[in-house]
């Protein structure tokens, strides 16, 4: 009789303790919170839009779902609904928060000073009030940051060797993130270089067909479009539109390339959003955001879709085909 009694006492001993002790693992496993512009659908949380940081996760020895748990939020594609997300992920709660840009990452701060954010700034983070400097943030944002007040010039400046002659350009700005640097940057390098810039205020994707119907009108040489999520969720679209109104196009990451704008000149994003798992690992093993520096790109790609230009009868120089990192055919 005592020998089955002690049978039990050990069977509901041992099942206590595997119960505390999947407790304790599950309990273990850091959550990170991904802070989505478009979706969390997919495989893994946060779908395609996270695809290069889950990747250097699982370079890292992360095994998401086990080592690691991801929970994510998405704003619909709405800018006023990212603070919303961001909140949602507090009270989870979660170790980190993780978006790919700085209006995710500007919402996300204003939500919370206490969880570390690790996000892409697009602007400038010090005078964004997101870090004290780029070598020590300070605060509980870090990353990378793509910007650099010379990269919009850059652009402008292809563009016109693209185009020689070019006198004015359509502008593609999106006023909800009129905080963002990028159109006073290209004013300023549109003075320099003598171009004169229209711009084209667009707030939502149904407008858009509005905007270049406008630039036909006004006999467009050229559209810029203008750093923005909307613009980037897009791409396809407005390279449908330009090459409707046959006006060559400028854009800012390869993507437009790919799916039809004449050219773009960027940083190479997939990286910067892979080397956000680095930063999430530091910050797991106990470092603080405020002491990792924020990472600036050495590396930007021109892109020229030869298709695009043949199809809008551009003939693109020989000079900036062999600049050209990627060519499009």
């Amino acid at each position: 009789m005592w020998q089955k009694q002690i049978c039990i006492l050990a069977l509901v001993l041992v099942t206590i303790l595997a119960d505390r002790a999947a407790g304790q693992s599950a309990g273990q496993a850091p959550r990170i919170g991904l802070l989505a512009w478009s979706s969390c659908e997919g495989d893994v949380p946060g779908g395609g839009e996270f695809d290069p940081f889950v990747r250097g996760l699982v370079e890292l020895g992360y095994k998401p779902g086990e080592s690691i748990i991801i929970e994510c939020r998405s704003a619909g594609r709405r800018y006023d609904h990212l603070a919303v997300a961001a909140a949602e992920l507090v009270q989870i709660p979660v170790d980190v928060i993780v978006s790919s840009s700085e209006p995710a990452g500007r919402s996300a701060h204003r939500v919370t000073d206490k969880v570390p954010i690790v996000t892409i700034v697009s602007g400038d983070p010090v005078a964004a009030g997101l870090a004290q400097s780029l070598a020590k943030p300070g605060g509980n944002v870090t990353g990378a940051s793509y910007y650099a007040t010379e990269l919009t010039a850059k652009r402008l400046e292809f563009l016109q060797e693209l185009l020689p002659g070019i006198t004015t350009v359509d502008v593609l700005s999106n006023p909800d993130v009129a905080y963002l640097p990028f159109e006073n940057d290209a004013k300023q390098a549109a003075g320099r270089l003598g171009i004169t810039l229209r711009i084209r205020l667009v707030r939502k994707p149904e407008e858009l067909d509005n905007a270049f119907s406008t630039m036909e009108l006004a006999r467009a040489q050229a559209v810029f479009v203008l750093p923005d999520l909307m613009f980037a969720w897009e791409g396809e679209r407005i390279a449908a539109l330009a090459l409707k109104y046959r006006v060559p196009s400028m854009a800012w990451g390869t993507w437009f390339t790919e799916v039809g704008c004449l050219m773009s000149y960027s940083a190479r994003y997939d990286e910067m959003q892979q080397r956000l798992a680095f930063y999430v690992d530091r910050i797991l093993k106990g470092a603080k955001p405020g002491d990792l520096p924020i990472e600036q790109p050495t590396t930007f790609d021109l892109s020229i879709n030869l298709k695009t230009a043949k199809a809008l009868g551009v003939q693109v120089p020989e000079t900036l085909l062999l600049r050209a990192d990627k060519i499009v055919e």
